[in-house]
């Protein structure tokens, strides 16, 4: 067990520990590990009650000590700093520890929060390079099983979404919003958090990419703007423009950019996709988070196939997207996609 981790199960204990004097690289570690352990009770819980009925349905009875010891074993190797400390507990506490994991979270945001730019920058970039880890492993385990067939193991899709009040993401704006039912690109005026693409879909999309140094990267739909601050911190050297209908969105990403010290390589800009006058600029990479009506997926796909057809480009979606991007990457016949997070997330790159 290393230092932060001792210091992790001290917070459990004793939630009034001070962080003050913490290392930025430190808080990061103490953010994940709570994150992770939030996580891990909703799955503790769902596998116990698996546990029982099977143990019903053989006549068996498995200890919790040896319940937690095999799935630390199989499925939560990270944590296994942690399996004293969850068998001391007891299966009747998971419901507490998850109470007070959520108190050590809040609290080690609310540390970082204060720090000066720097040290939140420096948080974020350790951070994501963590948890990109953990993404990755997550998507080996799975062995490339479709969506169909479940999920196996710890779901850590939403479970690092915390990180978006170091980002400064107010997702509350998009609830006073008017939304205005005359365009057609109004699909997710209140979507909230909704219209932002998962850590995970990032995280697992920039691993699965090439990018040369000063490659140009597009979002079209950029939301409140977590693709590009993501992108931007674990790769400076790339040029990074979103695109987003939405203006309170825009300037909710760009104060942060500015804020992290990004906005020599990252901008976001105001602009409604669906106009005639709208031209896709070149670039390498193309990101789309299924943001579109049908309408405007034929003007925007139009106009990035025409492109491919002077250089190579990389298109990333996610969802319903996917059809549309089979279909021309068929007719067109580019290289085979690369198929992640069992389907959902798919890249594309032109022949």
């Amino acid at each position: 067990m290393n230092h932060t981790q001792q210091i992790f199960l001290e917070l459990l204990e004793d939630n009034n520990l001070n962080t003050t004097d913490f290392t930025p690289t430190q808080l990061s570690s103490l953010y994940i590990y709570s994150a992770l352990l939030g996580t891990v009770t909703v799955f503790l819980k769902e596998e116990l009650w698996l546990k029982d009925k099977e143990d019903e349905k053989r006549g068996l009875v498995t200890s919790y000590e040896d319940f937690i010891g095999l799935l630390i074993k199989d499925e939560l190797a990270s944590l296994s700093f942690l399996k004293d400390f969850l068998i001391k507990k007891g299966s009747t506490k998971i419901k507490e520890i998850s109470k007070v994991t959520q108190r050590v979270e809040a609290k080690v945001l609310a540390s970082i929060v204060k720090r000066p730019s720097y040290d939140q920058k420096t948080f974020l970039i350790s951070t994501l390079k963590e948890i990109s880890k953990y993404f990755l492993q997550e998507e080996k385990d799975q062995g490339g099983r479709l969506q169909s067939l479940g999920h196996f193991g710890l779901r850590l899709y939403r479970a690092f979404d915390n990180l978006d009040e170091v980002f400064g993401f107010n997702y509350q704006l998009d609830s006073n919003m008017i939304v205005d039912h005359s365009s057609p690109e109004r699909l997710y005026q209140n979507a909230g958090i909704g219209v932002q693409s998962g850590y995970s879909t990032i995280l697992l999309a920039l691993s699965n990419i090439e990018l040369r140094q000063g490659a140009k990267v597009i979002d079209l739909g950029s939301g409140y703007g977590r693709v590009g601050l993501v992108c931007s911190l674990l790769r400076s050297d790339i040029d990074f423009t979103g695109f987003e209908y939405v203006p309170h969105r825009v300037e909710v990403g760009n104060k942060a950019c500015d804020f992290l010290d990004l906005e020599k390589t990252l901008n976001f800009v105001v602009q409604d996709l669906s106009f005639d006058s709208f031209k896709i600029p070149v670039a390498d990479v193309y990101y789309l988070y299924d943001p579109f009506t049908k309408e405007t997926y034929e003007h925007v796909l139009k106009q990035i196939v025409e492109i491919s057809k002077q250089q190579k480009v990389i298109i990333i979606t996610k969802g319903n997207a996917r059809g549309w991007l089979m279909d021309i990457s068929n007719e067109n016949q580019w290289i085979e996609p690369v198929l992640l997070d069992a389907g959902n997330l798919c890249i594309f790159q032109s022949a």
